[in-house]
């Protein structure tokens, strides 16, 4: 074997151990964060970082994985607010919905991060292209070398045109494969023509051995320190560091590998242990998130028609949520299928309970057209005067109104103002009325307290001056009415006085002095309901005792005919003649008050 078909060797099997030992360990870092658990200040926070740092991998994370959580969490925060507005008696038509502060802030970080990986991309885009074009200027003046006359300057031009090589960065795949084969040949060609080409190699090469060993060294302090993601990352630049460094002495490969290799695997051993116990502990969460499901389940069917019920059970829903969110982390393999089953259950809750505020929306709309026209209603009788009959109408509709069901939350104070202004406007109208009839009904007392004080000292006087007696009942019968709390006593007042003067009257026979008590007392009932229902009675009463009289004095006339042979038939006779000539009499009497009735 050549000289040159062993460094080849020697550079293809660096090349070859450090990618082994990346693949590895490449599991390691393949956990993605499970983001349920974060809130928003962490989201925030975790889009900041990426923004500040140059990491595009960062970026890649919080766009690929937690942006879709963190949406999730918008969207459901938004339904839960505008279950909210429906449920307090909201539009679904007119809900807006202003995030938080969080909210805009996290959306905003993620524009700018979609941005600069945009830029970033078309940075290294560009970078790239300008890479190809000096990397193709470094092959032509290599080939201008590599064919040009040895000289003691020959050697370094070549390690210039390799560092220059090296320092400039990719170029797009589809050239850069071909770019490094056609360097590497023209580098070979450059040695097999020259005589010193393994003595120039044997020196890279124990430079390469330095460098690597002070990889090793950072490797070394690496794995004195907990392997957390960002020692992990380190390892990672280190690894690529190395695999880039280039051959060292043969007898030397084998050692720094395996310096480098032991540091690694201390590094990746405490990365799996740190990556096996959070494992064990999200497995941990499997039992407890699945007893959450069947807990969050029959919520799926619920079903109500009040909604003080479906707020009970949202907010219980909602606690099963804190606790949910509480839990933490699930193994990547699972969380999917568990977090499926947990938020299919809660999401179809909030849709019946959606349905059911909207059913119930449609309700108030048809309410709010009932209210409406109770109110044009009561707008229609406000201005009406006659004042008893249009309040119980309007009274009607204000018990119909009691009976109307809720509307929308927005009509609510609005429709009840407009009825309740045509309302007031009408009995503030009857108020005024009344508290004018009542300063007169007040007056019309004084005048008929002074009526009755004259009468009864006619009474008292024992006067027969009936034409007198006869002024003064025209004047309190011309009164008009007195308050309603004076009525009573004031009427009862005025027939005692009547009586009283009527009783004391010389002249007057017993049936002229009922007939005139009757007739007075008929007067007085005449616009009073109470009295005209005692009245009533009365008459009944009357007509009670007439029927009694017209049987007794068929009986008694019937009876005259067997005292005919009698030896006390005279006495007999009499005694009973007269009691009926008494009972046609009372008869006769009281048939004339039964006329009183109905010629006042």
């Amino acid at each position: 074997m050549n000289t040159e078909q062993l460094n080849a060797e020697n550079e293809e099997l660096d090349k070859s151990q450090s990618e082994t030992l990346e693949a590895e360990h490449e599991h390691v870092e393949e956990h993605h964060i499970d983001y349920a658990s974060f809130t928003k200040k962490d989201f925030v926070k975790l889009a900041e970082d990426a923004l500040a740092g140059q990491d595009q991998k960062q970026i890649d994370e919080v766009m690929r994985h937690a942006k879709p959580v963190f949406d999730e969490m918008k969207e459901v925060e938004k339904n839960l607010a505008l279950e909210k507005f429906i449920a307090s008696g909201g539009d679904k038509e007119d809900f807006e919905y202003k995030y938080d502060g969080l909210t805009v802030r996290f959306e905003n970080l993620c524009r700018q991060l979609k941005e600069k990986k945009v830029k970033w991309i078309q940075d290294q885009e560009r970078s790239k292209e300008q890479n190809l074009q000096a990397k193709a200027a470094l092959l032509e003046r290599l080939r201008q070398l590599v064919d040009s006359e040895e000289s003691n300057a020959s050697v370094a031009e070549l390690k210039k045109i390799q560092a220059e090589w090296k320092t400039t960065g990719p170029v797009p795949q589809a050239q850069g494969q071909e770019l490094w084969a056609n360097f590497n040949a023209l580098v070979e060609r450059f040695y097999s023509n020259r005589s010193i080409y393994f003595e120039l190699k044997e020196l890279d090469r124990k430079k390469n051995l330095e460098l690597k060993a002070d990889i090793c060294e950072k490797a070394e302090k690496l794995a004195q320190q907990d392997a957390s993601s960002s020692v992990v990352k380190e390892l990672n630049e280190l690894h690529e560091e190395f695999k880039h460094v280039g051959p060292v002495p043969r007898e030397e490969q084998d050692a720094i590998w395996q310096r480098f290799k032991a540091a690694s695997d201390v590094v990746y051993n405490k990365r799996k242990e740190q990556m096996e116990a959070v494992r064990q502990q999200m497995e941990q969460h499997v039992s407890a998130k699945l007893a959450l499901c069947t807990e969050v389940e029959p919520y799926a069917a619920f079903q109500s028609d009040k909604i003080s019920d479906w707020n009970d059970k949202t907010k219980e829903i909602l606690e099963i949520q804190k606790r949910w969110d509480a839990i933490g982390l699930l193994p990547r393999e699972k969380a999917k299928e568990i977090n499926k089953r947990f938020w299919a259950a809660f999401k179809q809750f909030f849709h019946h309970k959606n349905e059911f505020f909207r059913h119930l929306e449609a309700a108030r709309e048809e309410n709010l057209k009932i209210k409406t026209s109770l109110c044009e209603q009561v707008e229609a009788l406000k201005d009406n005067d006659d004042f008893e009959a249009t309040a119980d109408k309007i009274k009607e509709l204000q018990q119909r109104w009691k009976e109307v069901g809720p509307v929308s939350e927005k009509f609510r104070d609005a429709i009840f103002e407009r009825f309740k202004q045509a309302c007031d406007a009408f009995f503030e109208r009857r108020r005024g009325q009344r508290n004018q009839t009542e300063r007169e009904f007040e007056k019309n007392l004084e005048v008929k307290l002074n009526i009755c004080a004259q009468i009864e000292k006619l009474a008292e006087e024992k006067s027969t001056d009936v034409a007198a007696f006869e002024a003064l009942r025209e004047q309190y019968e011309a009164a008009g009415f007195v308050p309603r709390k004076n009525m009573d006593s004031m009427r009862k007042r005025y027939s005692e006085a009547v009586k009283k003067f009527l009783e004391n009257t010389q002249g007057l026979s017993d049936t002229e002095r009922a007939k005139a008590i009757l007739t007075s007392e008929l007067k007085i009932s005449k616009n009073n309901p109470h009295a005209a229902r005692d009245l009533q009675r009365k008459e009944q009463a009357m007509r009670r005792k007439i029927t009694q009289l017209e049987n007794d004095i068929a009986l008694w006339k019937n009876n005259l005919e067997f005292f005919a042979n009698s030896k006390n038939a005279d006495a007999f006779r009499k005694d009973f003649t007269s009691k009926i000539e008494a009972a046609e009499k009372e008869l006769s009497d009281l048939k004339q008050q039964i006329k009183l009735f109905y010629d006042l």
